[in-house]
């Protein structure tokens, strides 16, 4: 779960930097949506792996 955990942080860090990259206010709006459902699966393995 640990493994998922990462891989999940990776991607929300890349819809950061895709966010960052854009100047169409509605694809930066998307990446940033992208970035905080990543980060919520992230955080959610790393609550199963800490209740293991």
């Amino acid at each position: 779960m640990f493994e998922d955990a990462a891989k999940f942080r990776r991607e929300y860090v890349e819809c950061l930097e895709q966010a960052d990259k854009t100047d169409v206010l509605s694809s930066k709006a998307q990446w940033l949506l992208f970035a905080d459902e990543w980060l919520n699966r992230a955080m959610a393995a790393e609550a199963l792996t800490r209740g293991r």
